[in-house]
């Protein structure tokens, strides 16, 4: 590597000198690297223009096609009894009647009676009636909803009659100041003193009513209730300690049950309630089983209905079904049937004099979803099912709007100005530039890489042609777009960008579709038995053009996966080979910059032995 110097010995500023000396030589490389980034440019201008043109293509994929067209509208003459849908677009179009004489239901099966053994109370007689910061504090949690009770500090009595100290009314109002008066009621029996709470509510069917103690607060033990005490049957509670609260209740065993075939385990030290409904319900039984805490009961439901969705209990090792009153009970003289159970019963409905069933109240018939919302009198309910023309005029319109979008962005494209003293910008220029600079540059840099460029001027006049064509072996009414009221925009002199779209007559199309939906279909579809252009719709005709062009522009500009510089498209070969030139010159570049310093070298070191001699002879001169 050449050593490079700072003009000591001359007083030149040699990096200065070499750097001007550089510039101009590099002014070839730089003509490369504008070439091959206008080239980069322009691959990426036609990569753009292919997604286009892919995406155009995949719009009416499926569309050239007649299976993707002539959709069915179903309506009912009553959404509220009877709501209908196409299911597929082969739907057959016709007028029915459904009377539907019952729905589907689900099966169900509920605790025969309510489990609580309800009622909270002092563990023994309060006979302590001193409050202090102590033991003046508990929680109470009544449906859900938490609080926390503080009673006033005090000396408090519980004596006949009652005087202004009176503990129980103490407490009545604490509780009252939380939840509101009459939610709770609290009870401080003058002979036994032995504390109560309840919740209010009809008999029966009271909320439930949890207290608990606060850490460091010894309220709850001053009261003789125990941490986690509960009006009714405690569902998070582990199954071991609820069986005093269970009517009849016996201990629970560590065993199983089934239900509709599903093993549930039970394990009374660790499973609550709660924990063996979240069992059930991610079980394989297809039911969801719950507990309402106010009507104090288990609820089963089948998640589908039909006369196969049953509820069927089996090998009971646990007690859990004693327990929790799941055992069938009898209708009094009604044999086979449960007041406690219901099996799951099918739909019920005859059409157009047919009578069938059905599992569930949504089915499918002749190509329409059925969805059955209550029973309806003997006339029933009418479906009609029509030619959706809606939705083929939707589909018309939004092949003309793709195709406007695509024929725009190509005459915007091939019309483009182009600046051509706007050159790609060197690496030194950039770095004298603002970045807005840099950006407003680039952009008329890159504006007209595509100015009529004979890939998009093929690919528009290809486009436009198809537009215009006639199709053969179609009836003369239907047979080209002008006929069904999608004609070309009017020439408006400069618009370039609007040049060759094509605009719909919204009344003439829909006139056109209602007189005969399918022959407007067939001018998009049409296949060709002995594949002639003129004889394929235009959907059809588009399709393979647009895959043609694709397939062209690939060949031209590669795809998005591929390096720009990839010699396997046109212009990636062009670009690599500029990428080699590029490399030889800069490989020139680095030997003549070197040549520059070695030679600045040595005029340095020259200057400065000239430089030593002189002073040498001045000083015997002098």
């Amino acid at each position: 590597m050449v050593t490079r110097v700072s003009g000591i010995g001359s007083g030149m500023n040699i990096e200065d000198l070499v750097t001007k000396l550089m510039q101009a030589e590099r002014a070839p490389l730089n003509k490369l690297s504008q070439k091959q980034q206008s080239l980069t440019w322009k691959t990426q201008a036609y990569r753009d223009i292919n997604v286009k043109l892919s995406a155009f293509r995949d719009s009416i994929s499926t569309l050239r096609f007649g299976s993707g067209w002539g959709k069915t509208k179903a309506t009912s003459s009553n959404e509220s009894l009877v709501s209908v849908t196409t299911a597929t677009t082969t739907a057959i179009t016709a007028t029915r009647k459904i009377v539907v004489n019952s729905l589907a239901q689900t099966g169900s099966l509920h605790s025969s009676a309510q489990i609580s053994n309800a009622g909270l109370a002092s563990s023994g007689p309060v006979t302590d009636y001193n409050i202090d910061g102590t033991n003046n504090q508990f929680k109470i949690t009544l449906n859900g909803v938490s609080k926390t009770i503080t009673i006033p500090n005090g000396s408090y009595t519980n004596n006949i009659p009652k005087d202004s100290q009176d503990f129980g009314d103490a407490i009545q109002k604490a509780v009252d100041s939380a939840f509101g008066a009459n939610q709770i009621k609290v009870q401080l029996d003058k002979t036994t003193n032995v504390l109560s709470l309840s919740p209010a509510g009809s008999s029966g069917f009271e909320p439930q009513l949890i207290v608990n103690s606060i850490a460091n607060n010894g309220g709850l033990a001053k009261l003789g209730l125990a941490d986690g005490q509960a009006y009714k049957f405690d569902v998070n509670a582990k199954l071991s300690s609820q069986t005093s609260k269970i009517q009849g209740g016996v201990n629970f065993n560590a065993g199983t049950f089934t239900i509709n075939g599903q093993t549930i385990s039970v394990d009374p030290n660790s499973d609550s309630l709660s924990s063996i409904i979240t069992k059930v319900n991610n079980s394989a039984a297809g039911v969801t089983m719950s507990y309402d805490s106010i009507a104090d009961r288990i609820t089963i439901n089948t998640k589908n209905t039909g006369a196969n969705a049953t509820i069927e209990f089996s090998n009971d090792s646990s007690n859990f079904l004693q327990n929790f009153k799941l055992g069938l009970v009898p209708k009094a003289g009604d044999p086979g049937n449960y007041e406690n159970y219901t099996p799951g019963q099918n739909a019920k409905v005859v059409i157009d004099g047919i009578g069938t069933e059905y599992t569930s109240n949504s089915f499918t018939n002749n190509g329409i979803n059925y969805n059955l919302r209550n029973v309806t009198d003997a006339n029933g309910v009418t479906i009609n099912a029509s030619p959706d023309n809606d939705a083929t005029f939707n589909i018309i319109n939004d092949f003309v709007k793709a195709y406007n979008d695509l024929l725009g962005s190509i005459n915007t494209l091939l019309n483009e100005p182009k600046y051509r003293s706007y050159q790609p910008l060197t690496s030194d220029q950039k770095d004298a530039m603002k970045e807005d600079e840099i950006k407003k540059w680039e952009e008329k840099a890159k504006s007209g890489l595509l100015a009529d460029d004979i890939h998009l001027s093929k690919i528009r006049d290809s486009l436009r042609e198809t537009a215009y064509s006639t199709i053969s072996d179609l009836p003369e009414e239907t047979n080209a777009l002008f006929k069904i009221g999608i004609t070309t925009k009017p020439f408006v002199l400069k618009d370039y960008a609007n040049n060759g779209k094509l605009q719909i007559d919204q009344t003439a199309l829909k006139d056109a579709i209602a007189k005969d939906s399918q022959a407007v279909i067939n001018l998009f579809t049409k296949v060709s038995a002995s594949n002639t252009p003129s004889d394929k719709g235009i959907m059809q005709q588009m399709y393979e053009s647009a895959t043609n062009m694709i397939t062209n522009i690939m060949k031209t500009a590669g795809n998005q996966a591929n390096t720009f510089d990839n010699v396997s498209f046109t212009l990636g070969e062009q670009i690599n080979s500029l990428n080699r030139k590029m490399g030889d010159w800069k490989n020139k570049l680095t030997k003549k910059e070197d040549y520059y310093y070695k030679m600045f070298s040595r005029m340095d070191t020259a200057i400065a032995k000239s430089n030593s001699q002189m002073s040498w002879l001045q000083s015997k001169l002098g």
